[in-house]
């Protein structure tokens, strides 16, 4: 995330947190130093809200055909 507004200063300039969310995809907004909410530009939402339900199964399976476990070697501290 590129930058950071306090909720305060996002107020007083929302035009500006809005660009910034169009150009970089996200902002985020803080309370006292603390991050309380983002702001999402509407292509990284969208981004979100499909992608999210569906898994990608061949990009996060493992090739384990050369794995070995190795139950000492785990148990070790």
């Amino acid at each position: 995330m590129a930058k950071e507004f306090s909720i305060a200063v996002a107020k007083d300039n929302l035009s500006e947190v809005v660009r910034e969310a169009e150009r970089t995809g996200a902002v985020r907004l803080t309370r006292r130093g603390k991050p309380v909410a983002v702001v999402l530009s509407e292509k990284e939402y969208h981004r979100l809200r499909n992608g999210s339900s569906r898994v990608n199964w061949t990009a996060v399976s493992i090739d384990t055909k050369r794995w070995r476990f190795d139950r000492e070697q785990a148990n070790e501290r």
